[in-house]
C-alpha cells in the first residue's frame, strides 16, 4: 500500500497561567508518545511561554492518530479539504486544546489550539493531488 503521509509535525504553546503537565497529556493525547522538545520564549509584554513540539514519522503512529480522531472531526476536514491543504502537500488542522487534554480530538474554535502540519506523500506534489490522496485515505480509516 503506498504511504499517504511523510510525517506530522505538532505546536502548541504553554501560557505561565497553565499547568505545563496538563499541556503535555494534551499534546500526547493528540499526537501519542513521542518526544516533546520544549523550549521557552517571553511574549510581547514580558510574560512567558513555553512552546511544545513533537513530529511523528512513523507510518502506523500516523494512522494511530487518525483513528484517535472523532467521526464528527473527520466528516469536518472531508468537508473543508480545499481549505486545508496548501501547495506545498500539507494537511493543516488545529485541535482543540482543552479537549485534547480529555482525550477528544476535535476541531478548535479558538486560539487554545495543538497545530497540526502532516505532509502528504503527493507525487507529483500537487494540491489536487494530495486533496484526492487524504479523501481516500481519511473514507478508508473510517470504512
Amino acid at each position: 500500500m503506498k504511504k499517504t503521509f511523510a510525517g506530522l509535525h505538532a505546536r502548541t504553546i504553554c501560557h505561565a497561567t497553565e499547568d505545563l503537565d496538563k499541556v503535555r497529556l494534551a499534546m500526547r493525547n493528540a499526537v501519542g508518545e513521542v518526544e516533546q522538545r520544549i523550549s521557552k520564549t517571553e511574549g510581547h509584554h514580558g510574560n512567558p511561554i513555553t512552546i511544545l513540539e513533537a513530529s511523528v514519522d512513523d507510518p502506523k503512529a500516523l494512522d494511530e492518530f487518525f483513528l484517535r480522531i472523532g467521526d464528527a472531526t473527520v466528516k469536518e476536514m472531508l468537508d473543508s479539504l480545499d481549505n486545508r491543504i496548501d501547495d506545498g502537500c500539507n494537511l493543516f488542522l488545529k485541535l482543540d486544546k482543552q479537549a485534547a487534554l480529555l482525550g477528544n480530538l476535535q476541531m478548535a474554535r479558538n486560539d487554545d489550539a495543538i497545530s497540526i502540519r502532516i505532509k502528504v506523500s503527493a507525487f507529483p506534489a500537487r494540491c489536487s493531488i494530495a486533496r484526492g490522496m487524504v479523501d481516500e485515505y481519511l473514507r478508508s480509516v473510517r470504512a
